[in-house]
């Protein structure tokens, strides 16, 4: 068993390296999205030769809030993504504190039934700020090797959270705009996501399942295939739920122009999938990367229980 260490300057000379990777790898939009994996300049020695650990953690997702918030990574060993890993625990890091000090430990889940493996962890934590964590990843050979990270926590999330109610937005549809490839930039795109404003899903009584990403412009394997899950999903439950996809731009040429619903709804990232159950009320938020999978086992609890 490995020990858990402390998060100490030396140990965390690399980190700066993650402050970019996240970026490198994660969502798109019309603008960089904010550093979601801020920390003090302290914690960062003025390094010009670094070179990075053979494991890394690559931060997908970010507008993570006090509470329980969903951490999706992808692991990389080197420049090669980590497909076998048997399981990753996760510690957690006060960086408030002097010397940053390990809590709790959780074990993260693991979704390969997506174009990239990805695994999710979902930390405790009680206070806004920057927060440490650490993986320890079992490999095939039972191996334990490890890598850090750190992600910054808010008060309270831009977009919607969990319990709040849906913004009842009048998001594009083919009722107002009849042209299928002004809507979205899905190469394939089935036209039964653009037939529903969120305003009318939120009171026709069933649960709903609303992408907000942008296939054609995001320009990795991290964000691009959200979409397909989503449409995977439709295809075995469409007659139980509302599936609306909104793309991220309301216009492609000759520039790119971000979406009303994107600006409303308070995102700075792409791309987001929420479950909204039949009331209108957010039962699920989900940053980056969502496989059929993890979107089948945050819809299916909603299923069967219609407002009427």
């Amino acid at each position: 068993m490995v020990k858990t260490e402390c998060f100490q300057p030396e140990r965390a000379k690399w980190l700066r390296w993650l402050l970019i990777l996240p970026l490198l790898l994660g969502a798109c939009g019309k603008e960089e999205p904010p550093n979601q994996t801020t920390i003090s300049s302290a914690l960062l020695p003025t390094l010009i030769n670094d070179v990075l650990p053979t494991l890394q953690v690559a931060v997908v997702s970010d507008d993570f809030a006090v509470g329980t918030p969903r951490v999706p990574f992808v692991l990389y060993d080197g420049p090669n993504r980590v497909k076998d890993a048997q399981k990753v625990k996760v510690t957690l890091f006060d960086l408030m504190q002097n010397p940053p000090q390990p809590g709790e430990f959780f074990w993260a889940t693991g979704y390969n039934d997506y174009a990239i493996p990805y695994w999710i962890v979902y930390p405790e934590i009680e206070t806004a700020g920057n927060w440490g964590l650490l993986a320890q990843v079992v490999e095939p050979d039972g191996k334990v090797v490890e890598a850090q990270f750190v992600i910054e926590v808010l008060d309270k999330p831009k977009a919607p959270a969990i319990g709040d109610a849906a913004l009842p937005s009048a998001n594009r549809t083919l009722a107002t705009e009849p042209t299928l490839e002004k809507l979205t930039s899905d190469v394939e795109p089935n036209p039964a996501l653009y037939q529903m404003t969120i305003a009318e899903a939120i009171t026709n009584g069933l649960p709903s399942v609303v992408v907000f990403s942008t296939p054609g412009f995001c320009q990795t394997a991290v964000c691009t295939p959200v979409l397909n899950s989503v449409k995977e999903v439709y295809k075995a439950q469409s007659d139980r739920a509302n599936f609306i996809h909104i793309e991220v731009y309301k216009q492609f040429n000759p520039e790119l122009v971000l979406d009303d619903t994107m600006i409303e709804w308070g995102f700075t990232s792409e791309p987001w999938t929420y479950v909204l159950d039949g009331t209108g009320q957010v039962a699920a938020r989900l940053g980056g990367p969502v496989s059929p999978r993890e979107l089948t086992v945050a819809l299916e609890p909603l299923l069967g229980r219609e407002i009427q």
